[in-house]
């Protein structure tokens, strides 16, 4: 039973009310939302189903779980998608566990709970109640135009309205009207009444911030530059952590702290490389680079073609005299700083962090650049070390990062890469839009087209060829594919666009496809929608037709750009072969751990050749790598796992590695093998497939 038909009565005392959670800063609620796939009305019930399989489960990111509904699902998974809601948490081991709030909600079966922990944490969501309140049935956009105007949001889409109403449906306290407008129910109205709503006319007091770490405030110029922080500015922060100078003796906030230090009343590029040499024996090179890094991160500026100052931000810090400032400094500038510290609940070692990370946000940070963000939050006392590459967040890092604005996990199921990382070949953005315009083309029914050519877009890109035909009687897309020599084989795809989102039986046509797919002599028949719901999931089984909802192909594409299958296997799961997304799963995860794998021995080869030992003499046989690696890499390598990357990294075009005695050295830099790579990755790329028979 949904409780929220036993609300009491707006004029009620409300006694009978429970406590809900407290809304965080309307600066740092979550821009994003938590999305479950399916109709936007089983959202609320795929939520309880999912937290009571975890409820009972061992909580570890990696176990699988059948939630219903026909879908395997990772604890990871939903961790990911759940995240902005408040309704998982750590245990503190490293396992994920149901939160208290969403404890409550799940022993009470009071809906209510569940809409005051989403309102607490993700930024208008009972606000939209306010609107709908003071206003006549508006529609999605009119929606998404009252929000940015009234509430200074700058959505250009009216997805993120889209989803969040989804929930309020999902809860009843919001109705959909047969002209697709959108009004209160009348719980909707009694619960205004529970919840703290943040009023246009109170937007600028409830937006303000104070950043407090264990009696530590934030300069007040540092901590308006991170009230300043949008969604758009969080992921246009620097990925390159770059490069600082620093002895044995000292930490890397004593680094940083020397260095600015230096140019506090002024200094010339030649003064710094003259101090840095003599300081830390570092060559006009390196020196030059430090000096750079220094001016990315905002912490010094020129002030004349000769001379560099201190900028404004880094003058508050020193004169602070503590180390919290240099964090928040370093999370307005640096691409997943601060945004480190919640996830340490979840995993101690910093290969498995890299990898949720990298899988979370979308990114495509190395190692050595998680490394060297950790050691500064470790400097900074946000975060401790429990044992040699092991670390979890302070108290005060915790208060930190539960103050600051984060950037959002990525909408996308698994992410995709940021504009920073994406191939030099593509446009920086081409992945993104491209999935964004199939989410938003699968509920524009006015125009049917356009959700056909997105499909054409999308098969194309994951490698197919891919012609679109559409109009009446004929499919909408025809894919070609061929997975051995001189074969030519073929699949139709049907898209089906509908405003509410989910697509039922009456909108699909069994025999109609199943005419198609003799007509092109094709393989199977694939439809692609929003959402399914209804009788036509088993009667697509039944006739050998496969549904794919757009979050899952949103998910292929996204997978495909960073950690790529085999095409076969990609064809696999659209022919709707039994286990095939469970075996694109594996695929997907073996190749990330083997690219990781990878990552971490051009690391340990390379520390070898700058500082090598005597045992050693700067080569390492895979046996000697193997045991560096084995306790802090996740999976745990084999010797066996380790010789293959070895072979690859010493190959005549890689010529990343070389042998020296039994052993292997690595003369060259990191960036200078990535070139050779990227170099190989663009001739390969330019080799187009022409031709559709």
């Amino acid at each position: 039973m949904n409780n929220l038909e036993s609300l009491p009565d707006t004029n009620s005392s409300n006694l009978d009310s429970p406590p809900l959670p407290t809304p965080r800063n309307w600066a740092v609620r979550h821009s994003g939302y938590p999305w479950l796939g399916g109709p936007m009305e089983e959202q609320v019930t795929r939520a309880r189903a999912a937290l009571q399989a975890i409820r009972k489960s061992d909580g570890a990111h990696t176990t699988e779980l059948d939630a219903g509904y026909g879908e395997v699902r990772t604890i990871g998974w939903y961790s990911r998608q759940l995240s902005p809601s408040g309704m998982l948490s750590s245990n503190g081991q490293g396992h994920i566990k149901v939160s208290d709030d969403a404890e409550r909600w799940l022993d009470t079966e009071d809906d209510r709970i569940l809409a005051g922990l989403l309102h607490a944490r993700i930024l208008l969501f009972g606000e939209i109640l306010l609107i709908l309140q003071s206003s006549p049935p508006l529609t999605h956009e009119e929606l998404r135009v009252v929000a940015n105007r009234d509430y200074g949001i700058d959505w250009k889409t009216a997805d993120p309205i889209r989803k969040r109403v989804g929930w309020l449906r999902s809860l009843r306290l919001v109705e959909f009207s047969f002209d697709h407008k959108l009004s209160l129910t009348s719980k909707g109205e009694q619960l205004i009444e529970l919840l703290d709503i943040v009023r246009p006319e109170e937007l600028a007091q409830r937006s303000q911030i104070s950043v407090e770490t264990q009696s530590i405030a934030l300069p007040s110029v540092i901590g308006e530059r991170v009230c300043a922080l949008t969604p758009e500015a969080l992921s246009r922060r620097k990925v390159a952590f770059g490069y600082i100078p620093r002895t044995n003796a000292q930490t890397i906030y004593e680094s940083f702290h020397l260095l600015c230090s230096w140019f506090e009343y002024g200094a010339t590029k030649e003064d710094f490389l003259q101090k840095a040499e003599d300081v830390f024996g570092v060559k006009e090179s390196s020196g030059t680079s430090a000096l750079y890094a220094l001016g990315a991160f905002g912490l010094i500026e020129r002030v004349s073609m000769t001379e560099y100052r201190v900028a404004d931000l880094c003058q508050a810090w020193l004169q602070s005299g503590e180390k919290m400032p240099l964090a928040a400094i370093m999370h307005t500038h640096l691409q997943i700083f601060g945004e480190l510290i919640p996830h340490l609940e979840d995993v101690t070692r910093v290969p498995a962090l890299q990898k949720i990370i990298n899988e979370t946000y979308g990114v495509n940070i190395g190692l050595q650049g998680i490394r060297s963000r950790i050691n500064l939050l470790h400097a900074c006392g946000a975060v401790e070390q429990l044992a040699p590459g092991r670390f979890r967040s302070t108290p005060s890092g915790r208060s930190f990062s539960d103050s600051v604005p984060l950037l959002e996990p990525s909408e996308e199921l698994g992410g995709v890469a940021s504009a920073s990382q994406a191939p030099k070949s593509r446009e920086p953005d081409d992945t993104t839009v491209m999935v964004s315009e199939l989410l938003e083309s699968s509920t524009d029914s006015q125009h049917p087209d356009r959700f056909e050519l997105s499909a054409e877009r999308v098969f194309t890109y994951l490698g197919y060829q891919a012609e679109h035909l559409g109009g009446p009687g004929n499919t909408d897309v025809l894919v070609h594919y061929s997975h051995k020599p001189g074969q030519q084989r073929r699949f139709i795809v049907d898209t089906k666009a509908s405003a509410v989102g989910s697509v039922t039986d009456s909108m699909i046509q069994i025999p109609a496809l199943k005419d198609h797919t003799k007509k092109h002599n094709a393989d199977f028949a694939v439809v692609v929608a929003n959402a399914f719901s209804g009788r036509i999931i088993d009667w697509a089984a039944q006739n050998g037709v496969m549904l794919v909802d757009v979050k899952h192909l949103s998910e292929i594409v996204n997978r495909q750009t960073r950690t790529p299958a085999p095409l076969s296997a990609v064809t696999a799961y659209f022919a709707g072969k039994e286990d095939a997304w469970t075996a694109l799963q594996v695929e997907w995860r073996e190749r990330d751990d083997s690219v990781n794998l990878l990552s971490e021995v051009v690391d340990c080869l390379r520390r070898e050749h700058r500082t090598p030992d005597d045992e050693t003499g700067g080569a390492l046989t895979a046996e000697q790598i193997y045991f560096l690696l084995r306790n802090s890499f996740e999976p745990r390598p084999t010797q066996a796992t380790i010789r293959p990357l070895l072979d690859f990294l010493a190959s005549p075009l890689v010529r990343g590695s070389k042998p020296e005695g039994k052993g292997w050295i690595m003369p060259d830099p990191p960036s200078q093998i990535a070139r050779r790579l990227r170099d190989i990755a663009n001739r390969i790329e330019s080799v187009s497939e022409t031709g559709i028979e």
